[in-house]
């Protein structure tokens, strides 16, 4: 526990990669980071240019004998998904990622760790900064706003790029080099409401300590999502009492499998008995129902007293209730050449209050019409139940219908270093590569990276040795 992550080989990679979680980077919030690597470039005379997007390029030139190699562009993000337990206290604007080195893992103390996308920043960057590893002409290039929709990549100009052969190192596994992502898209389902105050006993509602997880790559899992949760306790509650919502919150992020969720509620207060004892039976059902995926889910009840509360009007709730329930969540659909997800959805972040609510959705594919199909299925209810229904950071999917030389070529050439073997496959989650690959006509992409788990959550690890070994095959990559 008491070694550093400057310790640690390769050497360069996690020096670079201690300094990253020094910086904030939350998505929308990569200024620092991106004059970082600004400042980087003017250190050791390359040339680098920043956009209005705040993405980087750098551009360093072949190394000798390697003038003639086709030029590789290699990318990865500045952002990453910021998420903290209960109990921790963390400002992710300006305060440092709190890394630690256990065995074979680099972990964060209560946070996520940022190695999605932090390890691919550092992979870069050690290229960069070395002068003795051979290489073509790199075209290096950081993007922005990439877990909240591909923002920095789909405002990128590629007009400067020369490169048609692309790395990106975004994946999870080592064991798999990705040619295929899913596209995606954020939906609101939003509506005005009348408010009212009601008198009884006010209560605050809890479900939270979920396992999480990210809404792509770990939506198949089956773990409890706390909005549903709570969607599904409310719709049970109406059964059972008579109750106003006033306030209700839900998730952080839209890409992110919701931990936790609140709500303050008011119960007539001769319904107050009967209010608690469904709370109670619902807590013992989920927690045996999701004992596998959640052992600590824990749904908590306090009982606030007696007092007036602003809550939204009976039929504005029960809208909200119902769509809680009915728009889609989880997986849709498999896929039907792979065991894989090929359509899913996630309620990400539910808000509401007296006057308002909003519900936002986020829908991926890894076909572009069955992701169409998924944004008809939730405007069609937004329209039903006459509310508002906009849709946004919309990317489409990376379709790869053939296993292209490049790719076949780096899967041989893993095998041949650590005589195993690395499958070609495609990824239930967004990759930039789609972007750049509509962008840029004839662009051969691939996506690696180093084992790592548990990404946007606080459980995020990233493997050492795995990272080694990814850094020594990304050399001979560029060789190729």
């Amino acid at each position: 526990m008491g070694e550093q992550l400057t310790d640690l080989k390769p050497q360069k990679v996690f020096e670079f990669f201690s300094e990253l979680t020094r910086i904030p980077r939350g998505s929308g919030n990569e200024r620092a980071v991106s004059d970082f690597l600004v400042e980087f470039a003017s250190k050791r005379g390359l040339l680098a240019y920043q956009d209005e997007f705040n993405n980087v390029t750098i551009l360093k030139p072949a190394t000798t004998g390697m003038e003639d190699a086709e030029t590789v562009i290699m990318q990865a993000h500045m952002d990453m998904v910021c998420v903290a337990d209960d109990d921790v206290k963390i400002d992710f604007a300006k305060d440092p990622i709190e890394a630690y080195v256990d065995g074979d893992y680099v972990r964060a103390k209560g946070t996520s760790l940022g190695a999605d996308d932090g390890i691919g920043i550092a992979l870069i960057l050690a290229i960069l900064d070395s002068e003795d590893i051979s290489h073509p002409m790199i075209e290096a290039v950081f993007t922005t706003d990439e877990e909240v929709g591909l923002g920095g990549a789909n405002g990128y100009d590629v007009s400067r790029l020369k490169g048609k052969r692309f790395i990106n190192i975004d994946s999870e596994e080592e064991n798999h080099l990705v040619i295929g992502c899913a596209g995606g898209i954020r939906c609101d389902v939003l509506s005005k409401c009348k408010n009212q105050k009601v008198e009884g006993n006010i209560y605050e509602i809890t479900i939270n300590s979920l396992t999480g997880g990210h809404s792509g790559t770990e939506i198949d899992k089956g773990s409890a999502n706390a909005n549903v949760l709570m969607g599904r306790l409310f719709d049970l509650l109406m059964k059972n009492a008579e109750f106003s919502i006033g306030t209700f919150s839900g998730g952080t992020k839209e890409n992110a499998i919701c931990t936790s969720a609140s709500a303050t509620v008011v119960v007539k207060k001769k319904q107050s008995k009967s209010f608690e004892k469904c709370i109670k039976s619902f807590a013992e059902s989920m927690k045996s129902e999701y004992r596998k995926t959640d052992p600590d889910l824990n749904v908590k009840c306090k009982d606030k007293g007696k007092g007036k509360l602003e809550v939204m009007s009976t039929k504005d709730m029960s809208k909200f209730v119902a769509l809680l329930n009915l728009l889609p969540n989880g997986v849709a659909k498999m896929s039907q050449i792979s065991e894989m997800v090929e359509t899913s959805a996630n309620i990400g972040i539910v808000t509401a209050k007296p006057k308002n609510y909003n519900i936002c959705v986020s829908l991926r594919s890894n076909k572009n019409d069955s992701l169409d199909w998924m944004i008809s299925r939730v405007e069609m209810l937004a329209n039903a139940y006459n509310v508002q229904f906009a849709g946004r950071c919309r990317y489409s999917a990376w379709e790869s219908d053939e296993v292209s030389d490049f790719a076949r070529s780096a899967q041989q050439l893993y095998m041949k270093m650590f005589d195993r073997d690395i499958d070609i496959i495609t990824i239930h989650a967004g990759l930039e590569c789609a972007v750049f690959s509509k962008k840029i006509k004839g662009l051969d992409a691939i996506s690696i990276g180093p084992d790592m788990w548990d990404v946007h959550t606080t459980g995020e690890k990233l493997s050492i040795s795995s990272t080694e070994r990814e850094w020594k095959y990304l050399l001979e990559l560029l060789k190729l």
